[in-house]
Order: C-alpha cells, then structure tokens, then sequence
C-alpha cells in the first residue's frame, strides 16, 4: 500500500479538456520539426496561454510545412507568416525559437471529432497581442474568388 497524503482529485484542473472558442493571448513555448506519415515535414508548435482563468493551458498546432498537396503546404506557410507579423518578426526565419516567449493573441476554435479522433482545439487565427479587436481568422482557400461572385470571400 502506498500512502497518497489524502490525494483529492476534485482538487486538480484536467489540462486536456478543450478549450472554450475564444481569443487568448498566449506564447509558443515549445517547437520541433516531425516528419508526416506522407513524407512530409510538420513544424509542431505548442502554445501555452498566459493569463486569466485558464492560464498555463496549451494548445498545440502542426503546420504542414513540406506537403505533397500544395494547398495543404501554402496553408501553412500563410500561417506561418502571420505568426511572424503578429510577433513581429521581419526578415528570413532561420530557426523556429525565434518566435518562441511572444506573446500573441491566438483565436481559439474546436475542431469536431473526426474518425477515430475526438474534438480538439486548432488555432484560427494570430495577431499581435494587445491589439483591440479579435485574431483574424484564418480560413482555408481566403485570396480565392467566392464560387460564382467574383468577389473575396470576406466581401
């Protein structure tokens, strides 16, 4: 028998229910690159929010950055973009530690389950932190024409 001091587990927070939608201002705090199971490469990122209720939470996200389906590729690589603008990195990223401990406000969504997967969180959106206004969203397929307008989907 092992003594646990009288352990009450109503007393700790479960830091892998999801997080409700909303704006958060958090920082990357860990990155590493993995290969995909298509021979790709994916830059990990894990986010950690900062402050009110739900600080010390995180979120992870994957970035698609070598992909064989190009439309999969260029979406990461518009989000890796606004993740330098919001941090406000300018030039040529050498090493993904340069956008680690600032702080950005990330919009914060919940992905349903899919197959075998439950829901989870995804990001949707980055901005500099202390901006008014909400995290643009980031949507798939934005700067093509809106099927049979003409117009920009945010038209």
């Amino acid at each position: 028998m092992a003594a646990l001091n009288d352990f009450n587990p109503d007393a700790v927070a479960d830091d892998r229910e999801i997080i409700p939608a909303g704006n958060y201002t958090a920082q990357i705090i860990e990155s590493d690159l993995a290969s995909t199971k298509s021979g790709g490469t994916m830059l990990r990122l894990t986010w950690e929010i900062l402050d009110g209720p739900l600080a010390r939470r995180r979120v992870w996200e994957n970035l698609n950055i070598v992909n064989s389906n190009p439309d999969a590729q260029a979406i990461a690589e518009r989000s890796l973009k606004r993740i330098c603008n919001a941090v406000g990195h300018q030039g040529v990223l050498n090493d993904s530690q340069q956008l680690h401990f600032k702080p950005v406000e990330i919009a914060v969504a919940i992905q349903p389950p899919k197959g075998e997967y439950g829901e989870s969180n995804t990001v949707k959106g980055y901005k500099p932190a202390g901006q008014p206004g909400a995290a643009a969203p980031q949507q798939q397929g934005v700067g093509a024409p809106a099927a049979g307008t003409g117009n920009r989907p945010w038209n």
